[in-house]
């Protein structure tokens, strides 16, 4: 298990969680699609966490790559 934030440029992993009691997080994560069981792959870690979920690009910053924990796959 590791979070989205520890993830390195070109590594990919399968959300298992979302944790956060944010409400509004939890929405923003939820309308982009980041669920629990969805792969992603990290393509960017700095200025913001950019990353691959299917055939879209998100833009995230620290506090909520820091609550999407993964099952890394590479």
């Amino acid at each position: 298990m590791l979070k989205l934030a520890d993830l390195q440029k070109g590594q990919t992993g399968t959300v298992s969680q979302i944790n956060t009691t944010s409400g509004s997080i939890l929405r923003k994560l939820m309308s982009m699609g980041i669920l629990p069981g969805v792969r992603i792959t990290m393509i960017q870690t700095y200025p913001s966490y950019v990353f691959q979920a299917g055939f879209t690009q998100v833009a995230v910053d620290r506090e909520i790559a820091s609550v999407i924990t993964l099952e890394t796959t590479s």
